[in-house]
C-alpha cells in the first residue's frame, strides 16, 4: 500500500482516537453532566426558597443581624464568603473555605442547612473526574497529565479531521454526504456519515472548547496566551502544603474569626444603589486584618465576567473603592484567561452558551462512538 499524506493522517487519526478515546469520552460524559450544574442546583435547592409573601413584606436583614442570628445555631460560625441575590425568594448562600456551602433566609436570619447535599456531591464528584480522574484510584497529579494529554490529541483530532472531511471534489453530492444527515444509511455508512456530520457543524465551538481546556491543563499554554498579546505571564500559583486528598468530599472546616463587619452595611447599600441592575453580591471576607472587604457585583450569570464589577469596602474609612481585580483593569493577558474559563464551560454567552457547549459534548460522545465503530468494522468486520 502506498503511504501518501493523505493515508498518514487518516492512520494518524484511527490511531491517535483509538489510543484516546476513553479519556476523551469520559471528559465528554462528565461535560455533559455538569452542563447545567448551576441551573439544577437551583432546582434541587427549590425547598430554600423564601415564600414570596414572606420576601414582600420583610426587608433583609444586615449584615451584622444576618449573622448573629445564624449563630443563634451555629455559634462558632465564621463564614468566609456571603452571597445575595437579587431575585427576593432566593436564600442567603454562606461560604466556609473552598468546599463548606450553607444557606440561610435573608429576613430572618434561619439557618437552612446545607440544601441538597447529595446533589452538591454529585456534581463536585463529576467535576474532579472531568479534570482529574477523580475516583478511579489515580493520584490527582497523574489523572490531570492523562487528561490534559486527551485534551491535547483531540485538538490533533479534530485539526486532521477537517483535513479528512474537506470533500477531493467540491460537487454537490459530495459535500452533501458530509454536510448532511442520511436517514437511510445503515451500518458503515451511517457511521460515516454520522462521524463526518456532527464533527463538521461542531469543530468551531468544539476547537475553542479544547484551546480553553489546554490554557487550563498545560501552564505552558497558558503562558502563550500571555505572550501573545504581549503580557508577562503570572507566576504559578502556590499549593497549599500537605492535606489529604479529599476524594470529592466538601470540607467545612474551622476557618479564621470573621472580622468586624461595623460599618459595611451602609457600603453594601451604596454598592446596590451604584449598580442597580445587579443580580449576584459576593462578599469575601479579608485575607488580612484591617484589609478591605473584596465584593463582586454580577449583572448576568456565572460565567458571564464582561458584566461583572469588582470593588472594595473599605468599612474603617467607609469607603467603596474600585478593586484592581476589575476586568477593565486587568491587562490582555489576564482579561482573555478569565473569558477563558467560562468560554470553555459556554456560560461566557449565558444559557445559550452552555447549552452550545452541551451540544458539542453530546456530539463529542458520538464522535467517539462512531469512531470505535468505524475502527471495529475496519479491523475486525471487513
Amino acid at each position: 500500500m502506498k503511504l501518501t499524506f493523505h493515508r498518514l493522517i487518516f492512520w494518524g487519526h484511527l490511531i491517535a482516537g483509538l489510543v484516546a478515546g476513553l479519556v476523551i469520552l469520559s471528559m465528554a460524559v462528565t461535560g455533559l453532566i455538569i452542563s447545567y450544574e448551576v441551573q439544577f442546583l437551583e432546582w434541587a435547592n427549590r425547598d430554600l426558597r423564601i415564600t414570596p409573601s414572606a420576601a414582600a413584606d420583610a426587608a433583609r436583614l444586615d449584615i451584622e443581624a444576618l449573622l448573629a442570628k445564624v449563630r443563634e445555631t451555629k455559634p462558632d460560625f465564621n463564614p468566609t464568603g456571603i452571597t445575595w441575590k437579587a431575585d427576593p425568594a432566593m436564600p442567603v448562600t454562606l461560604t466556609v473555605g473552598r468546599g463548606g456551602i450553607f444557606f440561610a433566609n435573608p429576613y430572618t436570619g434561619q439557618f437552612l442547612g446545607e440544601g441538597n447535599h447529595a446533589w452538591h456531591g454529585f456534581f463536585h464528584a463529576a467535576t474532579e473526574w472531568h479534570r482529574f480522574l477523580t475516583g478511579t484510584g489515580i493520584p490527582k497529579e497523574v489523572g490531570k497529565t492523562i487528561t490534559g494529554a486527551g485534551c491535547l490529541i483531540f485538538s490533533l483530532l479534530l485539526l486532521s479531521g477537517i483535513y479528512l472531511w474537506w470533500p477531493r471534489q467540491w460537487r454537490w453530492a459530495s459535500v452533501r454526504a458530509v454536510l448532511v444527515f442520511n436517514s437511510r444509511l445503515r451500518g458503515r455508512a451511517r457511521n460515516w456519515n454520522w462521524h463526518n456530520v456532527f464533527g463538521f457543524w461542531t469543530a468551531f465551538p468544539l476547537l475553542c472548547i479544547i484551546l480553553t481546556g489546554l490554557i487550563m491543563s498545560y501552564g505552558w499554554a497558558n503562558n502563550l496566551l500571555f505572550t501573545f498579546t504581549g503580557n508577562v505571564p503570572p507566576p504559578p500559583r502556590e499549593r497549599p502544603a500537605g492535606g489529604p486528598n479529599t476524594g470529592g468530599k466538601r470540607e467545612s472546616g474551622p476557618a479564621a474569626p470573621t472580622p468586624s463587619l461595623t460599618g459595611l452595611q451602609p457600603l453594601l447599600a451604596q454598592a446596590r444603589q451604584q449598580i442597580p441592575d445587579w443580580t449576584t453580591l459576593s462578599l469575601r471576607m479579608p485575607q488580612k486584618p484591617g484589609a478591605p472587604f473584596p465584593l463582586m457585583v454580577d449583572r448576568g450569570g456565572r460565567g458571564q465576567v464582561h458584566l461583572r464589577t469588582m470593588l472594595n469596602l473599605d468599612a474603617a474609612q467607609g469607603k467603596l473603592l474600585p478593586s484592581p481585580d476589575d476586568l477593565p483593569q486587568q491587562n490582555l493577558g489576564r482579561r482573555l484567561r478569565m473569558y477563558a474559563r467560562f468560554l470553555h464551560t459556554g456560560e461566557l454567552f449565558g444559557l445559550i452558551g452552555q447549552t452550545v457547549a452541551a451540544l458539542c459534548t453530546l456530539s463529542t460522545i458520538l464522535l467517539v462512538w462512531t469512531g470505535f465503530a468505524l475502527a471495529w468494522r475496519r479491523f475486525l468486520k471487513p
